[in-house]
This record gives structure tokens, C-alpha cells and sequence, in this order.
């Protein structure tokens, strides 16, 4: 008896105990980071072309990360320089239409810095249509009617897909794991085939009057690697829980400091661009 009283004691000695650890993480000088796409439109018109800069913010506090609005950005493509201009909270435009098959080279100064990326424009199917489906609750998912593609997949080359899907203006992003073979894809499963009624998101329901545009990426190996890197960095479940963090590389070479490589990815891409109204 004095023993099991003893042992129970001691658990709840142990489970009761708490220990502030404060932890001294160093500061570190701001990193820049990239975001954009060279998109080259397959059956919608697209001239204007974004890139996004802006710096890291510090591990702890309430600091957000701050755009950048004074660098010098520029795209090559041959002996072609595109200018961007900035035009607020650090995006930078600059208006001409991309082409498949071309290589589109970054270059953005900035603090001193040179930082240069390069892709091509992979080629790939167009959306055939969108459609409305019904599915019922699964896994935490709603049931309702959700938006699903029809498309086909080319059986000469390898591709890999990324969807985002806009309802009503508002980019749809959920970082389940189940999205990360939703909404990015590659076709070594049904390459040659077509889709039918694939659904890239099982988060968003649509209701009667919402306008969704749905957006088919065919995107480089590359760059499918950092974006399933990166939905799986960020995905979370009630089973497993948040994933621990961790430094995903991107394709943005700091020239004057390889030390200081720029964060975020700059990709090429040519797009089909559908939209569906809900009725």
C-alpha cells in the first residue's frame, strides 16, 4: 500500500511540475523573399506579369514581414529585358506575354545584392471544363457541391500540375495534407489519361450565385518539388499535428552571397484559366 501510494505521488508530482525555458534564439539580418510566376496564358490572354519581394521577419514578436519597394527587377528572355516596376507593397509589374518553351531569367537588386533565377516554360493540356459535384463529409472534409476539372493528360511527356482555385475573387488555400495530392499533382499514375471529375480542393464548397475560376498550372518538376515540399511543411491534422519547421530551398541564388540565398521560388508556367458559375 505505501508503495502505490508512493509511485502515485510521484506521478502526480511529475505531471504537476512546469519549467519556463526561455530560449535565446539569435537575430538574424533580413531575408529576401521571392514570389512570382512568368505565366504564359493557353487559352486566356496574359501580358501583365508579377513578381512579389519582400523580407523575412524576426523568429518571435509581432513583426510581419515588410515589402520591399526599392529593388531593381528585370526579366531576360535572349536578348530581351523586361523591366518590372513597382506598384505597391512590393509587387512589381511588368506587361508582355510569356511564350512556352522559353527560358525567363530573374534578376533583382537589392541592399547590394544580385539575386537571379531562371525557368522555362513547360508546355501541357488546357481545362476542358469545370463541373459541380456532389460529395459527402470525409476525413474532416464538408460534404456539399464542390468544383471539379475534365482535362487530359498528354502521353508523350512527364507533367505536373498545380491548381488554385479563386470563389468569388478569393484565392481558396488550405494546407491539409490531403491537399498535397490534390492540389498539385504529377501524372505518373495517369499519364495519357484523362481526368474526369478531379477534384483539386475538398475544402471549398460552392453555393448557388458564387463565380469560381479555376487556375491549371503546368509547372516544372522543380518546381512541383518546392511546392509539395512546401504544402507539407505547412499541412497539419488532428492525428498527426503541426509538422516541425524547416528551411525549404528555393531557386533564387544570391550572386554577391551564397550565404545569403533569397527565400521563395520564382517559376515559369503556362496556364488555362475556366470559370463557373454556380447555379
Amino acid at each position: 500500500m505505501k508503495t502505490s501510494l508512493t509511485l502515485v505521488c510521484l506521478v502526480l508530482l511529475l505531471v504537476g511540475c512546469e519549467k519556463v525555458i526561455d530560449l535565446d534564439l539569435p537575430a538574424s539580418n533580413p531575408r529576401l523573399v521571392v514570389e512570382g510566376n512568368i505565366l504564359a496564358g493557353l487559352d486566356t490572354l496574359i501580358n501583365v506579369q508579377t513578381i512579389k519581394l519582400s523580407t523575412t521577419a524576426p523568429y518571435i514578436g509581432n513583426t510581419l514581414p515588410a515589402p520591399v519597394v526599392n529593388a531593381s527587377v528585370s526579366v531576360l528572355e535572349g536578348s530581351t529585358t523586361y523591366t518590372f516596376t513597382h506598384t505597391r507593397n512590393g509587387i512589381y509589374t511588368s506587361t508582355f506575354s510569356a511564350q512556352v518553351g522559353k527560358t525567363y531569367q530573374l534578376r533583382v537588386t537589392h541592399a547590394g545584392d544580385t539575386y537571379e533565377a531562371a525557368e522555362t516554360v513547360p508546355g501541357g493540356p488546357a481545362i476542358e471544363s469545370l463541373g459541380i459535384k456532389y460529395f459527402p463529409s470525409a476525413l474532416g472534409s464538408p460534404e456539399g457541391d464542390f468544383i471539379v476539372i475534365n482535362t487530359d493528360d498528354p502521353a508523350e511527356n512527364r507533367n505536373f500540375y498545380f491548381w488554385r482555385l479563386f470563389i468569388n475573387g478569393t484565392l481558396m488555400i488550405n494546407p491539409s495534407p490531403g491537399n498535397i495530392y490534390r492540389a498539385i499533382q504529377q501524372d505518373e499514375f495517369f499519364n495519357g489519361q484523362p481526368l474526369v471529375n478531379y477534384l483539386p480542393y475538398d475544402n471549398f464548397r460552392v453555393v448557388k450565385g458564387d463565380r469560381a475560376v479555376m487556375e491549371q498550372l503546368n509547372i516544372s518538376e522543380p518546381m512541383f518539388n518546392y511546392l509539395y515540399a512546401l504544402f507539407n511543411l505547412t499541412a497539419a491534422s488532428p492525428v498527426s499535428g503541426d509538422v516541425p519547421p524547416g528551411n525549404i530551398r528555393g531557386n533564387v541564388i544570391n550572386r554577391s552571397n551564397r550565404q545569403r540565398d533569397a527565400l521563395g521560388y520564382f517559376g515559369a508556367a503556362s496556364v488555362s484559366i475556366k470559370t463557373k458559375i454556380v447555379e
